[in-house]
């Protein structure tokens, strides 16, 4: 937990990948998060598990965190007979907050590239489905407290 109090200290945003097992130190690391995501796959067994864990983490602790689903890899079809995202808002109710689509190519090129998204090919789509959730999400947060939303701000880098 020092660790974790150093790196907040020094960044503006840290961003963990948590495990699926529950170790001893995630309670303080979940109660010391600002905002938490879970991602989840567009499946059936893979949708099921990420509301179950957020009625999880809810009954572990407390109402006061509000884990938000992000449904990724989502491919959306006319005529196909996987899942809309109707299906999604349906089983995930509230707890969803967007879903990703799915370009494979575009996001392991990124990858192996060392380079974002949006230096592989600009105005890509996945990329504006991940402005479109923060932005949602900084919204609702300034709306709150009063202030407009600002994606200059989710996007500054840290001067450490």
């Amino acid at each position: 937990m020092r660790l974790l109090d150093l790196v907040s200290a020094n960044f503006d945003y840290v961003v963990f990948d948590m495990p699926r097992t529950w170790f001893s130190w995630t309670d303080g690391v979940l109660l010391g998060s600002n905002k938490l995501f879970i991602v989840s796959e567009t499946t059936v067994p893979s949708l099921r598990h990420a509301k179950q864990l957020v009625a999880a983490i809810k009954e572990r602790l407390g109402e006061g965190l509000n884990p938000q689903i992000v449904v990724n890899r989502f491919e959306h079809r006319m005529f196909s007979s996987g899942l809309r995202h109707g299906d999604l808002v349906q089983a995930l109710g509230d707890a969803l907050v967007g879903a990703i689509p799915n370009d494979y190519a575009l996001v392991r090129e990124a990858i192996d590239r060392g380079v974002p998204l949006g230096e592989v090919k600009a105005g890509n789509k996945v990329s504006a489905a991940l402005k479109k959730v923060l932005l949602e999400d900084a919204t609702k947060e300034t709306q709150a407290a009063g202030k407009p939303a600002s994606l200059a701000k989710l996007f500054r880098r840290s001067a450490a």
